[in-house]
């Protein structure tokens, strides 16, 4: 006697159902994680370039194109001498630091305070 076997229709498509569940959740893993990736990559990015810029109130300051912030950053000048320094380089632009003298309020002490920063192009 022989036996007829059938195969069940809906135990195929139930098989592909899972494989195709399966497929789904391997791609979603592997998104996720490149996703990780990028996020880790682009905060280094962020990172590095914090710690490797320079840092503007420790760098040379141009007394004629400086704005009034940066010359605030000056070793003894804040932010009134900053604006008079821009008001008496509009008269005549500075070639040396000795020309600072003429500025009110900056006399030969504070000059020499801030003279390790200045740079005159």
């Amino acid at each position: 006697m022989q036996m007829l076997t059938i195969a069940d229709p809906m135990s195929d498509g139930f098989q592909q159902l899972l494989e195709q569940r399966e497929a789904a959740k391997r791609q979603q893993a592997t998104s996720g994680t490149w996703l990780w990736l990028l996020i880790g990559i682009g905060f280094a990015a962020v990172l590095l370039f914090v710690i490797l810029r320079g840092d503007p109130s420790t760098g040379p300051v141009n007394p004629n194109t400086a704005d009034a912030i940066v010359l605030a950053s000056l070793p003894s000048v804040g932010p009134e001498i900053a604006e008079k320094i821009i008001a008496k380089r509009k008269e005549k632009p500075f070639t040396k630091a000795e020309d600072l003298l003429d500025v009110p309020g900056i006399g030969p002490k504070t000059l020499e305070k801030m003279r390790t920063r200045l740079k005159f192009e």
